[in-house]
């Protein structure tokens, strides 16, 4: 498989006369298609990573390069069209906008692209609410869901572009955890049936198991990278 996104050398450090250093030489790559997890304790790194992946935050020094592209030299206008075009995001918090509906919500990054909606942009929207199984409340106000719709909705909103990568930072973080399983074997669906690559931070171990891959970060480092695939083969395709 090609790699999609690939991390060279990356290194973090905040502050100017007091310097912390979060990340430490991080060198990864993520192959198409593939279903990954992304585990460590609070404070390891992994948002701050997360958000470099996502082009959210730059790093020090390193390289990151999405789909082909390298984006050190791109301005914040071309990373946000990158971002728009090749990446959605599902967060801990569902960030719905609450006076719009959830066929609203789902449509808003294709408005943001292209300054307006059509019919396909509302078939396709249609089609992703069926997906996540929100068919029924499609006309319903943000605010009258559950927890467990709006973050379904929030799943549908962050494909609407047909995105090539999903980041996921704690996407289920608030919820129970019957809620939780739905909710991940609804990503792996989709990650089977429509072949984008997720990759996800989460504290659930018994979550990060059904990955194909685990990566756990450890004080600003990978501590540990596991391919379910590869250890199965014994690293024979």
């Amino acid at each position: 498989m090609a790699e999609l996104l690939k991390l060279s050398g990356i290194n973090k450090v905040y502050g100017e006369k007091i310097k912390t250093q979060v990340l430490f030489d991080i060198d990864l790559a993520f192959e198409a298609g593939s279903f990954n997890a992304v585990i460590g304790e609070s404070g390891s790194g992994k948002s701050t990573l997360m958000n470099i992946m996502g082009t959210l935050d730059r790093p020090t020094s390193g390289e990151v390069v999405i789909n082909g592209t390298k984006t050190a030299s791109m301005t914040k206008d071309q990373l946000a069209e990158l971002r728009n075009q090749t990446i959605g995001f599902i967060f801990q918090f569902h960030y719905l906008l609450p006076e719009f509906t959830v066929l609203e919500n789902v449509l808003m990054p294709a408005l943001i692209r292209k300054g307006r909606i059509d019919d396909r942009d509302k078939k396709r929207a249609l089609e992703l609410i069926d997906l996540v199984g929100l068919s029924r409340v499609k006309s319903n106000l943000a605010t009258d869901l559950s927890g467990g719709q709006q973050q379904r909705t929030a799943i549908a909103r962050s494909l609407i572009n047909e995105p090539k990568i999903i980041l996921g930072d704690e996407p289920t973080g608030n919820l129970d955890s019957q809620t939780t399983e739905s909710i991940y074997t609804l990503l792996r669906e989709i990650n089977q049936e429509i072949k984008s690559t997720f990759i996800i931070i989460t504290h659930d171990q018994r979550i990060a198991e059904k990955a194909d891959r685990i990566l756990e970060i450890k004080d600003g480092r990978i501590n540990l990278d596991v391919d379910k695939y590869v250890a199965k083969t014994g690293g024979n395709a």
